[in-house]
């Protein structure tokens, strides 16, 4: 049986909103509803759907930016809420994140060497061994040693991003998350830092959470997939199986908007989602696609489908449809 580093269990996040002379709470934004999801020992699971969906707040649950309005995350089968003083520094150790922008994400007046080697100074380091761990970084993700003395601007945008993935991996993380890590970059350079990402995470053992709304790359990229609906997790399924085997409504709306090059392979009778995402201040009763959903039953907009597997285990689906078959 595969072991489970990260758990996420019921988890809820809700803002309030408050207005009116005396800032009285008015409503309240359900950001997220309920996300059970596990992330397997050295595989890379990742996230999609529309922007707005809570896949970037998840994400910064996880790095204890933010704190969950209800259930509980576990790192090792160790809640992380609980996780202060040592705890927690060791935590941020071995849990990493790297972003969309890495030129945003990386500080213009340090040079490389500082940038990345501050990672492993803070951490105890000496200064001369930290430049020899930097140095064998670099060679990891495909610099040279004349990086060292640079900034980032004297960088392209693919460089920075192996950059950021240099400093968030020399101090030998469990967990490493991936928000959207390649959609800044071009088609070319964004399979380079996926495959670069594959080789460091088969070398160093990592586990990796893929955030993205590239699902032709999730789907090669990744042993399991959670599609994500308005802060709900509505279909988890192995990634060899996203782009043929889905079975949800809105995966399948999903795929079907995949820019397709070849004309010969366009179809006309694909999926559309039609109608606005549901407002997140006033989620609507049932399953919060059901007012978008081409394939809705009668009781959709009264019941919460719960998720759970399908006649293949590694496959589950949140769908009254899933009675159907």
């Amino acid at each position: 049986m595969q072991k489970i580093v990260v758990e996420f269990k019921g988890i809820k996040k809700n803002y309030p909103i408050s207005g009116g002379v005396f800032k009285r709470q008015r409503g309240t934004v359900n950001v997220l509803n309920g996300i059970d999801l596990s992330l397997e020992k050295g595989q890379i699971t990742g996230l999609v759907g529309e922007s707005g969906c809570g896949k970037s707040t998840l994400a910064k649950l996880l790095m204890k930016l933010e704190n969950p309005t209800a259930g509980e995350i576990l790192f090792e089968n160790k809640a992380i809420q609980a996780f202060n003083g040592r705890k927690k520094i060791d935590y941020y150790r071995q849990v990493q994140m790297i972003f969309q922008d890495p030129f945003s994400s990386l500080n213009p007046r340090m040079r490389i060497r500082n940038i990345i080697g501050e990672m492993v100074t803070i951490q105890g380091v000496n200064k001369q061994q930290a430049l020899q761990e930097t140095k064998v970084m670099l060679n990891k993700v495909g610099l040279d040693e004349s990086a060292l003395e640079r900034y980032p601007h004297e960088f392209s945008g693919g460089q920075r991003q192996r950059i950021a993935i240099a400093r968030a991996l020399i101090v030998k993380p469990k967990l490493l998350v991936a928000d959207e890590p390649v959609s800044a970059l071009d088609l070319s350079l964004q399979a380079k830092t996926l495959s670069l990402l594959r080789d460091l995470k088969n070398e160093m053992n990592l586990t990796i959470l893929l955030i993205s709304h590239d699902l032709r790359k999730v789907a090669s990229f990744c042993k399991n997939v959670a599609v994500m609906y308005l802060g709900r997790i509505v279909e988890s399924i192995p990634g060899e199986q996203l782009l043929k085997g889905s079975r949800h409504p809105y995966s399948a709306a999903l795929i079907a908007s995949i820019p397709v090059t070849n004309p010969a392979k366009r179809v006309t009778d694909k999926t559309v989602i039609t109608g606005e995402v549901p407002s997140p201040i006033d989620l609507p009763s049932g399953c919060a696609f059901h007012k978008r959903c081409p394939k809705r039953l009668p009781h959709c907009h009264e019941q919460v489908p719960e998720l759970k597997p399908t006649e293949n285990h590694h496959h589950k689906l949140a769908c009254f449809l899933m009675d159907q078959v």
